[in-house]
């Protein structure tokens, strides 16, 4: 039986969805991928420092593993756990000091973003992202046929909440924020998210990935909120990048909805690990000061660093722009045994770098690298 038509319409979609605006590729300079890169690297390299995704080296590892296997011994992954998400809410509840009503559980805070748009962007509509920022949101935005309003930060880096609102129209359904912002590292005023929230209608949409590293969190005013979403995740301070675990805090009508939307997102078996590593937060809270105090060790090594400007961070990595070639310094970096993220020409800040803030001995070989580089 001949097939009924021709796939060229697949094949075009495709295409669109790979090369509109909203693609990685136009915040990170593609020649500049780790395999690309690979035969640069010296053969004698023994260990690569990889400090280009923001992961958490904090956590010991070998205490994740033992938290992992008791979780796995206490699920049956034959079975069907729904109260095993509903432990995860009450643990989570417990931690935010919010009712478990209020939260969202699901396979990662970009599984939230990606619900976000489905549900609540059509074509003719828009959504206002602030830049530079999390690059997903253009992204997902884009994907669903909306309309993208981009606003600048100011030059000190805080929100214009004028400009912000001036791109609200009766079609804005989505307004994203980042705070701690993810690639400028500073964190916004909670009174000026506050405020656009309650000078529009639109769903006010806070990712907060990197909040446990930052000054405060918007998840308990959230809950009183009619139009304010904030957006969590497990894969930095929680150091569980791998395992994909995010969920949402919003007023209860809200947050039961998009509970019922995505009723089976998160396993068994991710829930239990959850659930247990909850009951251990104080090792997370002391693997955060951790960071902070090593993070307050970084700023001030690159800040001795001559031709860098170095951003102030409240988040778990730090942010500079050199005065010389970035790609270059970016490329020399890794023939060295250290990746970090080149973040290419971005609006404001123009070309950045971006390190994680690793262990001691890993940022003080990152910053002796660095400075051989720029003595060049």
């Amino acid at each position: 039986m001949k097939r009924k038509g021709k796939l060229d319409w697949l094949e075009k979609k495709l295409g669109e969805v790979r090369s509109f605006d909203g693609s990685l590729l136009k915040y990170v300079d593609s020649s500049s991928k780790e395999k690309e890169l690979a035969g640069e690297a010296p053969k004698s390299m023994s260990k690569v420092h990889k400090l280009d995704s923001n992961e958490n080296f904090f956590v010991d590892k070998d205490f994740l593993d033992g938290l992992a296997e008791k979780a796995l011994k206490d699920v049956d992954l034959r079975l069907y756990d729904s109260e095993a998400v509903a432990d995860v809410k009450r643990a989570l509840g417990r931690y935010l000091e919010v009712k478990p009503e209020s939260i969202t559980a699901a396979s990662g805070s970009e599984q939230l973003i990606d619900l976000l748009t489905n549900l609540f962007l059509e074509r003719g509509d828009s959504a206002v992202v602030v830049v530079p920022s999390f690059f997903i949101y253009e992204k997902r935005v884009k994907l669903r046929g909306a309309t993208l309003s981009a606003v600048p930060l100011k030059q000190d880096l805080s929100l214009d909440i004028e400009a912000v609102l001036n791109e609200v129209t009766s079609k804005t359904r989505l307004i994203f924020l980042c705070s701690p912002n993810n690639p400028t590292a500073n964190q916004f005023e909670w009174k000026q998210i506050e405020t656009i929230a309650k000078t529009c209608s639109s769903l006010v949409v806070l990712d907060e990935a990197y909040a446990e590293f930052g000054d405060y969190s918007a998840a308990l005013p959230a809950t009183s909120s009619d139009n304010i979403i904030v957006l969590r995740t497990f894969s930095k301070a929680f150091a569980l990048a791998g395992l994909r675990f995010g969920y949402a805090v919003a007023n209860r009508g809200l947050a039961s909805f998009l509970s019922e939307v995505i009723p089976f997102t998160v396993n068994s078996f991710t829930a239990k690990l959850v659930s247990e590593i909850m009951s251990h937060t104080d090792v997370i809270e002391a693997s955060a000061n951790k960071v902070r105090e090593e993070r307050k060790r970084l700023l001030e090594l690159l800040n001795t660093v001559d031709g860098l400007e170095v951003f102030d961070s409240k988040t778990n990595f730090v942010t500079f722009k050199p005065r010389r070639d970035a790609n270059h310094i970016y490329h020399e970096l890794f023939k060295k045994g250290v990746v970090i993220k080149n973040l290419g020409k971005l609006p404001v800040i123009g070309h950045c770098l971006r390190a994680t803030v690793g262990l001691p001995e890993m940022n003080d070989r990152f910053v002796a690298a660095l400075k051989e580089i720029m003595r060049e």
